[in-house]
């Protein structure tokens, strides 16, 4: 059997991301499997990174296979978080989303059981609703006054050129002091805050046929894998965007609306 390992790094999203991936490699070069793994062993696998995963997509995409050795197992050590290749192969990725597809993308999680996932909402969206993720947390490196977190006035102009009747947002409960000063900004818009566990979030995100999506992959995947009708994507700058190597998250199908302004919030306290 050859394989795809993926090494598991970050979080839900992230995992996500990387099983995708490895599901790409394994089409694109005819392996078998894919698995998850947490060891490096850069002797007995190719590796594949980060810049190699966008020049093999792109080749990919106009006809060529970028020649690697396929005598090995491949090993994937990166995040892959490219929209032009999860634009290309969307129908592709959904087709892997299904209650029968026990692969792990972490060391507990398998699609299968996300796919399968009850959540306890009681509160469900409705096609008029409008749903916004919100996503503080780790997204602010105080030590180095680094922000992943969009400017609020800049979100908020985007809820209000949404038509909608009930606005619904996804966010943690606030830990700290920082993080209650940045979901302040939004009670004016009068929300109804949903809080819950990952699996509940996202599924309400999945649901939702109106989101704002946050810098958060969650929240991308949750469009990207759901239904929506719309929706509307603040682009996250702080990977350095297209030209680069890393995060690349635009539009994904015709229903996506990016929104391209560099704008970031650092908390004041």
């Amino acid at each position: 059997m050859k394989t795809v390992y993926f090494l598991v790094q970050g979080q839900f999203g992230n995992n996500l991301f990387q099983y995708f991936a490895a599901e790409i490699i394994k089409k694109i070069y005819g392996y078998d499997e894919v698995k998850p793994t947490f060891y490096i062993n850069l002797e007995f696998n190719t590796v594949i990174e980060d810049p190699a995963f966008k020049t093999i997509c792109a080749r990919y995409m106009s006809g060529n296979i970028v020649q690697i050795d396929t005598s090995k197992d491949i090993l994937l050590m990166g995040f892959f978080q490219r929209s032009e290749i999860f634009e290309w192969e969307r129908e592709f990725v959904r087709g892997l989303f299904h209650k029968d597809n026990m692969n792990n993308i972490s060391n507990r999680i398998k699609i299968g059981n996300i796919v399968t996932y009850q959540t306890k909402h009681t509160v469900q969206p409705t096609a008029k609703d409008l749903t916004l993720h919100l996503r503080c947390g780790d997204f602010w490196d105080h030590e180095k006054k680094q922000s992943q977190i969009f400017d609020p006035n800049y979100i908020k102009e985007i809820v209000k050129s949404i038509p909608y009747d009930k606005l619904y947002i996804v966010a943690n409960k606030s830990e700290h002091v920082w993080e209650k000063e940045y979901y302040d900004h939004f009670e004016e818009l009068n929300p109804i805050w949903i809080n819950g566990n990952l699996g509940d979030d996202f599924d309400f995100l999945m649901k939702s046929n109106q989101i704002i999506t946050s810098a958060s992959t969650m929240s991308y995947l949750a469009a990207y894998l759901g239904n929506a009708s719309t929706v509307h994507i603040p682009y996250n700058y702080f990977y350095g965007g297209a030209q680069g190597d890393g995060q690349h998250l635009a539009e994904f199908n015709d229903k996506c609306i990016v929104h391209y302004r560099d704008e970031y919030w650092i908390p004041s306290c």
